[in-house]
């Protein structure tokens, strides 16, 4: 194919949105990127080629503006980079290829939910005798604390949904439950398989990928420490002893391409705590190192070719603040995504 792939890539703004944007730069593939987000102030949209404001999934109407917005931008590939979107376009994934000639890149809703939801993580892994770690969704603080004397202290607060660690506690005593439990939404309760920490240690983030033939690559494994919820010290190794359960979870369920899978190792082996059923918040470190899963979703699900097994090299990756500067505009100014921004080198 002469002519450049037109992809675009939602939540434009967000870590995983701008991951995938590295990774398709990154990629030796022919490509016009284009990003989109709900908010015309996202650093997504100053630095891609082309720049789109979408609705918010949810609003009325907006499965029609959307289809309207990738026939009349000529779009080959969306790309999702925001978790809100995700059930939206795997519900109504095959409706808006028909429309719109785009391929939507978005696992079976099966698998969505699976992720989107702790509490189904967990029973997925337990049906299928899988590691899995203790869990009990209570009904009120009387029951929750009564679970919570069944697991000991310390124990995880969590809600069912959600990324990023937002309403995840360590529970170290029954005071520490009762303040906590009433903050969060939806909770669920679960055994603590080994205590999160700020030096490489017990915590994985982990990557395979499903082709369109059903083959798997990878996996992709490498150790981290977190801040604010993001991945934050990455180590990427061949971490051995994690690879036969992550192929069998990628055997059991219907992927179309990345399924990310976070996993904690204690005293009995690595236990899965969460799966994300679309490019995550490392996807461009993946890409450094070899395992680019953006380009090869393109190269296997749009352009129909067979791939290698990709040679994945082992480092650290360090994240860092940076800034996009958009110059001589104001947040009136009209037509303001229509700018170009600019990253400073400043090392």
């Amino acid at each position: 194919m002469t002519n450049s792939i037109r992809v675009l890539v939602t939540g434009a703004g967000s870590g995983v949105g701008q991951g995938i944007i590295k990774s398709l730069r990154a990629s030796s593939l022919n490509l016009t990127i284009l990003a989109a987000d709900i908010h015309p102030l996202n650093s997504g949209l100053f630095r891609a080629d082309e720049a789109i404001i979408i609705p918010k999934v949810e609003n009325t109407g907006a499965k029609d503006s959307i289809v309207r917005i990738l026939i009349d931008n000529r779009i080959d590939v969306l790309m999702i980079g925001s978790e809100f979107d995700l059930i939206f376009f795997s519900e109504n994934r095959e409706e808006i290829q028909r429309l719109t000639g785009a391929l939507i890149v978005a696992s079976d809703i099966e698998t969505v939910l699976i992720a989107d939801d702790k509490w189904r993580t967990c029973c997925f892994l337990e049906n299928n005798h899988l590691p899995y770690a203790q869990a009990f969704l209570p009904e009120d603080a009387n029951t929750c604390k009564e679970f919570a004397a069944q697991l000991g202290y310390p124990c995880v607060l969590k809600t069912r949904s959600g990324t990023s660690n937002r309403h995840v506690h360590i529970i170290s005593n029954e005071a520490e439950l009762q303040l906590k439990y009433p903050q969060t939404p939806f909770p669920m309760l679960q055994k603590l398989i080994a205590t999160p920490s700020d030096v490489l240690q017990a915590e994985y983030t982990c990557s395979i990928f499903k082709c369109k033939d059903g083959s798997i690559l990878g996996p992709f494994t490498a150790r981290r420490t977190l801040r604010g919820g993001n991945s934050w010290h990455i180590e990427v190794d061949r971490f051995e002893g994690l690879e036969p359960l992550l192929l069998r979870i990628g055997e059991l369920l219907p992927i179309m391409g990345s399924l990310n899978v976070q996993l904690m190792v204690g005293k009995d082996g690595p236990v899965p705590f969460e799966f994300n059923a679309r490019f995550s918040g490392t996807t461009a470190v993946r890409s450094y190192f070899g395992f680019n899963e953006p380009e090869m979703l393109i190269r296997n699900y749009f352009l129909g070719e067979k791939l290698t097994t990709p040679v994945i090299r082992k480092g650290i990756a360090l994240r860092y603040l940076e800034e996009v500067f958009v110059d001589d505009v104001s947040t009136n100014t009209e037509d303001l995504i229509s700018k170009r921004g600019k990253v400073m080198n400043w090392f």
